[in-house]
C-alpha cells in the first residue's frame, strides 16, 4: 500500500486499543519513514496530552449524565433541522449529507487527575512557566513566601493532598483579603506573547537569547523555532491587612493569636523575571521540545514585616501541612533558595549537572517526558519535552 497520510498515522495511535487495521500496520513495520514519522506523532501526542489534561474534571461524568447530555445535543440539532426551510426542488432528489459524527472519548479524558500531577511537575520545570509566568503561579510563589533571590533549587514534594491543602490555604487569604494585589488576581499580568525572533525576544527581555545548534536537536525536531514567546519582568506589589489576619487566625483555631500593628499594610514586592521560551515542532508541527531562559525571581518587603516576620506568618498559618512546612523550615539557606513544589506521586527528581553547576532532572513515571532545571550567571535555564533524558541533557549542554 502506499504511504499513509499523517492523520491516518495519528488516528493509529487512538486506535491502538481496538487494533490497528492489519494493512496499515504491516506498511508501518516495512516503511522506515512511516515508522519514523508515527514515533514523532506519538512523542508529540503524549508532549500534549497532560497539557490539554489539565481543562478535563477531576471525576469523569457519570455515564447517565453523559447520555443526557448527548439526547440534548440531539434534540438540539433536530429542532434547527426542522427550522431550516427545504432546498429548492430543481434536482431529482435532493442529497442531505449524513450528520457528522461526534468524536469518541479517548484516552484524553481518561488521564484525570494523574495528567494534572505530571503536568504540574514538568510545568514547574519548564523555566518555572507556573511559578513565574501565570498569574495563578504567582500567587502560588508568593504564598510560599520563601525567597529572597533565587540562586539555586530545591525540591519540595507534595502529594495530592497536600497540594489541595496549601492550595486552600493561599484561596482563603486571597478571598479573604488578608493579601491584595494585582499578583492574587487573574488579570493576565505577565501572559507571554509571541515574537518575530530570538533578537526581538532578547530585546523584550533584556538578555541575549542564543539559538539552539541544530546538531543537538533530536531527531525529528525542527532546525528553527517554531514559535518564541517572552513575557517582560514584571514588578507585583501584594498588601498584608494585619486586621484580616488575625480575623483569620482566630477564625481558624488560633484565637489567642498577635500580630504587631506595624504589621499593617506591609507590601511584598515580587520581582518576576523576564522569561524567554523556544518552542521547537515536530514533524506534524506539534510542539516537541521547549527550552527556556530567565532572570531571577527577587522578593523583598517594604512597611514595618520584614520578610522574616512575614514568611514566619504566613509559615505559622493553621491548615497548611505539616510535611510542607517542614520541608520549608529546612532549607537552610532560604533567602537564596527557590523551592519547587513537585507532586512526588507523579514526577521524579534527582540532582543533576550542566556545564559544571547543579541542576535538577525531572521525568515522568514512564520515562517519556523529561526535563532540566538550572540556574547559572544569573538566569535560569530549562530544557524539556518528550525525549529522553540524555537528549535533554546534550540540548542544555549546547547552550554555552
Amino acid at each position: 500500500m502506499p504511504c499513509p497520510d499523517l492523520g491516518a498515522l495519528r488516528a493509529s495511535l487512538d486506535d491502538d486499543a481496538a487494533g490497528t487495521p492489519a494493512p496499515l500496520h504491516d506498511h508501518v513495520h516495512a516503511c522506515a519513514s512511516c515508522a519514523d514519522t508515527l514515533a514523532e506523532l506519538q512523542r508529540n501526542a503524549e508532549l500534549a496530552a497532560p497539557a490539554i489534561a489539565l481543562t478535563a474534571p477531576d471525576v469523569p461524568p457519570a455515564p447517565a449524565a453523559v447520555q443526557a447530555a448527548l439526547t440534548r445535543l440531539e434534540q438540539r440539532r433536530a429542532r434547527l433541522a426542522a427550522a431550516t426551510p427545504a432546498p429548492a426542488a430543481t434536482t431529482p432528489a435532493a442529497t442531505v449529507p449524513d450528520p457528522i459524527p461526534l468524536p469518541r472519548h479517548r484516552r484524553v479524558a481518561r488521564l484525570g487527575a494523574r495528567a494534572r500531577g505530571v503536568a504540574a511537575g514538568l510545568v514547574a520545570a519548564l523555566v518555572l512557566a507556573g511559578l513565574l509566568v501565570t498569574p495563578g503561579g504567582r500567587a502560588a510563589a508568593a504564598g510560599f513566601l520563601a525567597q529572597f533571590r533565587s540562586q539555586r533549587f530545591e525540591v519540595v514534594s507534595v502529594d495530592p493532598a497536600q497540594s489541595t491543602q496549601v492550595a486552600d490555604v493561599v484561596g482563603g487569604l486571597v478571598k479573604t483579603g488578608v493579601f491584595t494585589g494585582d499578583a492574587l488576581q487573574a488579570s493576565g499580568l505577565g501572559e507571554p506573547e509571541v515574537v518575530a525572533g530570538l533578537a526581538e525576544a532578547s530585546r523584550i527581555a533584556g538578555f541575549a537569547v542564543p539559538a539552539v545548534d541544530p546538531a543537538v536537536l533530536p531527531g525529528g525536531v525542527g532546525h528553527t523555532p517554531e514559535r518564541v514567546l517572552v513575557s517582560p519582568a514584571r514588578e507585583a506589589r501584594i498588601t498584608f491587612d494585619r486586621d484580616r489576619a488575625l480575623a483569620y487566625l482566630r477564625g481558624h483555631g488560633r484565637p489567642a493569636a498577635q500580630l504587631p500593628e506595624r504589621y499593617d499594610g506591609t507590601q511584598l514586592v515580587v520581582r518576576v523575571p523576564a522569561a524567554v521560551v523556544q518552542q521547537f515542532a515536530g514533524r506534524d508541527g506539534g510542539p516537541a521540545l521547549l527550552v527556556g531562559k530567565a532572570g531571577t525571581l527577587g522578593l523583598t518587603t517594604e512597611g514595618g514585616a520584614s520578610l522574616d516576620e512575614l514568611r514566619e506568618v504566613v509559615l505559622g498559618l493553621p491548615g497548611l501541612p505539616s510535611e510542607t512546612v517542614a520541608q520549608l523550615r529546612s532549607i537552610q539557606d532560604w533567602r537564596t533558595t527557590l523551592p519547587l513544589p513537585v507532586p512526588s506521586d507523579q514526577v521524579r527528581s534527582r540532582p543533576a549537572t550542566v556545564h559544571g553547576v547543579e541542576a535538577l532532572s525531572f521525568a515522568d513515571q514512564t520515562g517519556r517526558l523529561h526535563a532540566l532545571l538550572w540556574q547559572r550567571d544569573g538566569h535560569i535555564w530549562g530544557v524539556a519535552g518528550v525525549l529522553g533524558s540524555d537528549e535533554a541533557q546534550d540540548v542544555a549542554d549546547s547552550l554555552g
